[in-house]
């Protein structure tokens, strides 16, 4: 039976034909006798061939445009069905399959400017391979059941748009080719990757769906320059995006929810992850290893793990992204110089978490009704500037075991714990800050060396500051004031504390504990109804320095003891007299309840005033006497207090065993990266009531 031939009349360059195969008739007969520009029709039926095509400008299409109608079957499965080494070929509406061994549904090789178009591709090894090819189009195709849907290789400028890959091992895999645009495609249920860029540069991947698939979503491996726009991955066993030791990679507007990581980049630097959603993820936006990547305006939430965790990365940037309800909102890891910048973080766990990381700067972010709002560890010269922390169900910033950082002008308020709690850190600086509404303004315990310095401290339950086995810290230039407790000094030796206004607290203005030793107090505008609670036993404590002239803390013109007021307008400084008129009174005053005396009282007539305080030696010209009295009624007062306060801040402390639900070791890839432990809470919370015991 000879094929029907339909003569088309064209232009002056010459006659196109259309050539109609049927069933029993060989196709790759009609393609040997075809002349460039002729069109073969396949009508409907089955056909056992290979098919080798080597001429330009051919069309190869069924009869009735619906693949299901023409099925073409590989005749040797050792070989591919269409063999194309030619330019301007177009296949469509077609059933391909049968290739086996490796081998292609259709294989282009060396081919250009070719189209497949709305063919269904079964069970073939690779359904469309190309190779060394450039300008092809490869669209609307089905393709199931093989090894890869699609495979691209060394080939540029290629276009991959709507096609429906599934149940292969790789969905679409691209390696060393550049230029490529993937779009549109549905790449699910594949037992590895759905969609696979390897040693790729300058590709556009967008709009793409991956979901389902046993590996990762989308994987990128050894890529640079390559563009991730508006994709969608879904419940992959893997990851939802990942590169790897890519570079200058840019994901936006992807949407990456219900995987292990939702957008992961590991070793992949210079990259911008803008603008994507991750929820529902162990890890929401995961950079390990990472240079000089950006990492902004994404929405992140409900991550089991963390939001956005840098681990072992240099010079990032995390800015303008909301997140909420993740374990950890904003995780640094072993990673330094990198800028948090304008972000939201709410009701998670940890709203902001540094963890051995250095030199980083937390500025203008906002983190609402976290248990803990910024937690900080083994980590030294970070900067936290402009942070609003508030509301969190434990403390409002945890540093412990870390050095040489500084928190300025950030606000911390009502939170359920603590305002800012620092255990075993040193050398740190927290100045013109504002912490109010706390359980606890500042909590010191084991940590010396700190700077406390023109914070306003107000309006906590129990305590406007409290150090618990502190040494050598410097309070001074703060209000602290309309708590429980001012300042309270439990167990601390050799601190400074100066030119602060202590008012209006309801327990005490300053308290020492009788283990409190060598601490001096000077240049403090205190008016409390009971200023002062220092208990017998304790030594060395000074309550003035040597008369120096200079502004003091009432604008007076010498620097002496500290004043003491009442609210009622008794208090020793209101009262007291002052012959020459230095400011200072004409008599010692001395403190209620043990030996100490301040000798350089000052008195009225001034307003209390926070200027800089001027370089000047606490060391006194005359010292006052060691206390050394003890009466067991201040000592029974004093143990009631504190078992009421015990009681109530454990109400606000951490449940240990709930928070190692939620901590987890990391292994990042079992041949890449091993993650560092999460600390276990309870380490941070030990020792909160041991201060209420060293009263």
């Amino acid at each position: 039976m000879a094929a029907f031939l339909i003569f088309t009349f064209g232009s002056s360059i010459g006659t196109a034909v259309e050539l109609t195969v049927q069933p029993g008739e060989s196709i790759q007969s009609v393609v040997n006798n075809a002349t460039s520009g002729d069109e073969i029709v396949i009508s409907p039926g089955n056909y056992n061939e290979n098919i080798v095509i080597t001429k330009d400008n051919l069309v190869i299409r069924s009869g009735s445009g619906n693949p299901k109608d023409a099925i073409i079957t590989a005749n040797d499965n050792a070989t591919n069905v269409f063999s194309i080494d030619a330019d301007k070929v177009t296949i469509m509406g077609l059933t391909i399959k049968g290739a086996g061994m490796d081998k292609s549904g259709i294989y282009l090789s060396g081919s250009n400017n070719c189209t497949i178009d709305n063919n269904r591709l079964v069970n073939n090894a690779i359904g469309v391979y190309v190779q060394y090819s450039m300008y092809n189009n490869i669209l609307n195709n089905t393709l199931e059941q093989g090894k890869r849907a699609i495979n691209i290789e060394r080939s540029h400028y290629n276009t991959i748009t709507n096609n429906d890959v599934s149940s292969q091992r790789f969905g679409i895999y691209v390696a060393a080719s550049e230029g490529n645009k993937i779009s549109e495609n549905k790449a699910n249920m594949n037992s590895n990757h759905g969609i696979v860029l390897e040693i790729c540069n300058n590709t556009k991947l967008e709009n793409n769906t991956a979901n389902i698939n046993s590996g990762s979503g989308i994987h990128i491996v050894y890529s640079n320059s390559n563009n991730l726009l508006g994709n969608k991955v879904d419940s992959n066993m893997g990851y939802g995006i990942s590169l790897t030791d890519s570079s200058n990679n840019s994901i936006a507007n992807n949407t990456a929810v219900n995987s292990s990581r939702g957008i992961l980049l590991l070793r992949s630097g210079e990259s911008t992850v803008l603008n994507n959603l991750a929820l529902n993820n162990q890890f929401g936006i995961r950079i390990s290893s990472g240079v000089n990547s950006n990492i902004s305006w994404n929405e992140v939430s409900n991550n089991n793990n963390s939001g956005i965790s840098l681990l072992n990365c240099v010079n990032c940037t995390v800015s303008e992204n909301l997140l909420s309800n993740n374990t950890l909102g904003i995780d640094l890891e072993l990673s330094n110089n990198t800028v948090v910048l304008n972000n939201s973080i709410q009701e998670g766990g940890r709203g902001m978490s540094l963890r051995g990381s250095n030199n980083n700067l937390v500025s203008n972010n906002t983190a609402l009704n976290n248990r803990y709002g910024v937690y900080i560890m083994r980590s030294q010269w970070n900067k936290l500037l402009n942070n609003t922390v508030s509301t969190s169900v434990n403390h409002g910033i945890v540093m412990s075991n870390s050095t040489d950082n500084s928190f300025t002008n950030n606000i911390l308020s009502s939170n359920g714990g603590h305002g800012a709690y620092l255990t075993n850190s040193s050398i740190n600086t927290l100045e013109n800050n504002t912490v109010s509404g706390n359980s606890r303004g500042l909590y010191l315990i084991t940590s010396g060396g700190n700077n406390i310095l023109n914070n306003k401290i107000l309006d906590n339950r129990e305590y406007a500051v409290l150090l618990s086995y502190c040494t050598g810290n410097n309070i001074s230039g703060n209000e602290a004031s309309n708590s429980g407790r001012g300042i309270h000094l439990s167990t601390s030796q050799d601190n400074i504390i100066s030119r602060n206004i202590i008012t209006m607290n309801s327990v005490s203005g300053i308290f020492m504990s009788s283990t409190s030793n060598g601490n001096v107090v000077f240049d403090n505008y205190l008016n409390n109804v009971f200023n002062s609670d220092v208990k017998g036993g304790s030594e060395g404590n000074v309550w003035n320095m040597t008369k120096t002239a200079g502004t003091n803390i009432v604008g007076g013109p010498f620097i002496g003891g500290n004043f003491w007021a009442k609210p009622d307008g008794s208090g020793f400084s209101q009262t007291a007299t002052d012959a020459d008129g230095d400011g200072i009174s004409d008599a010692a005053y001395k403190l209620p309840g043990n030996n100490y005396s301040d000798f350089l009282p000052l008195v009225d007539g001034y307003e209390p005033k926070q200027s800089v305080t001027p370089q000047v030696n606490p060391n006194t010209t005359s010292t006052g006497t060691t206390s050394t009295e003890t009466t067991t009624n201040e000592t029974k007062m004093t143990t009631n207090e504190t078992a009421a306060n015990k009681a109530e801040t454990n109400k606000t402390e951490v449940n240990k065993s709930e928070t190692n639900k939620t901590e987890t070791t990391v292994n990042e890839n079992k041949t890449y990266v091993n993650n560092t432990e999460l600390t276990d809470d309870g380490e941070i919370e030990a020792g909160i009531d041991e201060t209420e015991d060293a009263v």
